[in-house]
């Protein structure tokens, strides 16, 4: 294929992007959950004990009261336990209870894992250090960039909203 012929890099991040949403919402559905609580759950595991409220609500893009509400329902099925950081009183680590260890949503994720496992073993240790890093590069920027959106956006609405009580 000629190099001028090939899709551009970021119409094929938002065909992956769009791609990796419908296996997470299929992996969903089968689990029985919606895909905010699959993917609380997938993070959570993958912090080993060391996840917080704050850091699910960062990770997942929610407000605290959204997270607050999503860390109830999970705990009310047994999926989620909060536990008093050993330390810090004020904080409180997140684990997985009985049922989501127990369920089998944790093999669906190696399945979804095994989905690109193929490709991504074909790469040569100087391809996968490549794409890695450019991954690593997007994800932390998108990140970044949408954290200050969100400052930006509240800055302003907070500025409205102080300019109003003002009149």
């Amino acid at each position: 294929m000629e190099l001028d012929k090939q899709p551009a890099l970021d119409d094929l991040m938002r065909e992956l992007s769009a791609e990796l949403s419908q296996a997470y919402r299929w992996a969903a559905e089968q689990s029985g959950l919606n895909q905010a609580d699959l993917l609380g759950l997938y993070f959570i595991n993958s912090a080993n004990g060391t996840a917080t409220p704050k850091s699910l609500a960062e990770h997942l893009g929610l407000t605290s009261g959204a997270t607050a509400i999503l860390l109830n329902r999970l705990q009310a099925r047994d999926y989620v336990v909060r536990t008093p950081h050993p330390t810090d009183r004020r904080v409180v680590l997140l684990s997985l209870g009985k049922a989501a260890r127990d369920q089998d949503f944790l093999k669906l994720r190696e399945r979804l894992l095994g989905l690109n496992a193929d490709i991504i073993a074909a790469l040569s240790p100087e391809e996968a250090a490549i794409v890695r890093r450019f991954i690593g590069r997007m994800v932390t920027n998108t990140r970044d960039s949408l954290r200050q959106l969100r400052l930006g956006r509240t800055d302003a609405a907070e500025r409205d909203d102080d300019s109003k009580a003002s009149q």
